[in-house]
C-alpha cells in the first residue's frame, strides 16, 4: 500500500513539473519568422494589396493616398495624381494578421520592444498598447513549389467570421491538384511571433 502511495506521489509530482514546463515554453515562445518562412495559422484574411507600398492594406486606399479635388485629372493619373493613383483602387490580397503588443510607457525598458501576450507590462507593471500588423500570403504548391495569390481550388473559409473573409484551410494547386501552404511574403521581428 506505501509502495502505491509513493508511487502516485511521484507520479503527481512529475505530472506538475511537465505541465509547469509545458506552460512556460508556451508563454515564453519568441520564434521569429523569417522572410519566406511559414505564417504561424492566426488570422489570414482577405484584404487588399497595394503593390507600391508592398503592405496588405485593411482599406482600397492607401492612407497615404492625396485627396481628390479634380476627379478628371485623377482618373487620367495625370499631374500631382500620378504617384496617388497607384495606392487608390486597390486589388484584395491575402494577409496575416498578427498584433504587436508593447509597453505604453515611454520610460520602461519594454516601450516599443514586443510583448507576446495581451495583459501588463510585467518588467514596469503598466498597461501595454497594441497595434495590428499585417503579412503579405503567398500559396505555394507542395508539389510543383509554384507560388500563387489565391488559396487555390476548394479552399475552406472560417464561417464564425462573416464580415471579412477569414481563410481556415487552404485549397489545392490548379495545376497539379497537390495541397496548398501559406508563406509570408514578409514578416517583422514581432508580429508573427509566437503563436497565442
Amino acid at each position: 500500500m506505501s509502495n502505491t502511495r509513493s508511487f502516485i506521489g511521484k507520479l503527481f509530482y512529475v505530472c506538475t513539473f511537465f505541465c509547469i514546463v509545458s506552460f512556460f515554453t508556451s508563454y515564453v515562445n519568441y520564434d521569429v519568422r523569417g522572410e519566406g518562412r511559414p505564417c504561424p495559422k492566426k488570422k489570414i484574411q482577405l484584404q487588399f494589396w497595394c503593390e507600391t507600398c508592398k503592405e496588405i492594406r485593411e482599406f482600397k486606399d492607401c492612407d497615404t493616398a492625396d485627396y481628390i479635388w479634380d476627379f478628371q485629372k485623377y482618373k487620367a493619373g495625370a499631374g500631382k495624381y500620378a504617384d496617388a493613383k497607384v495606392h487608390q483602387d486597390l486589388p484584395e490580397g491575402w494577409g496575416c494578421q498578427r498584433i504587436a503588443y508593447s509597453c505604453i510607457n515611454k520610460d520602461c525598458v519594454d516601450y516599443e520592444k514586443c510583448i507576446p501576450h495581451p495583459g501588463i507590462c510585467e518588467t514596469c507593471m503598466d498597461d501595454i498598447t497594441s497595434k495590428k500588423i499585417w503579412s503579405k500570403i503567398n500559396f505555394k504548391c507542395t508539389g510543383c513549389g509554384k507560388t500563387f495569390d489565391d488559396p487555390g481550388v476548394g479552399y475552406k473559409l472560417d464561417e464564425r467570421l462573416e464580415y471579412i473573409p477569414t481563410l481556415k484551410e487552404p485549397g489545392k494547386c490548379s495545376d497539379c491538384g497537390k495541397p496548398l501552404e501559406t508563406v509570408c511574403e514578409k514578416s517583422g521581428t514581432c508580429p508573427h511571433v509566437p503563436s497565442f
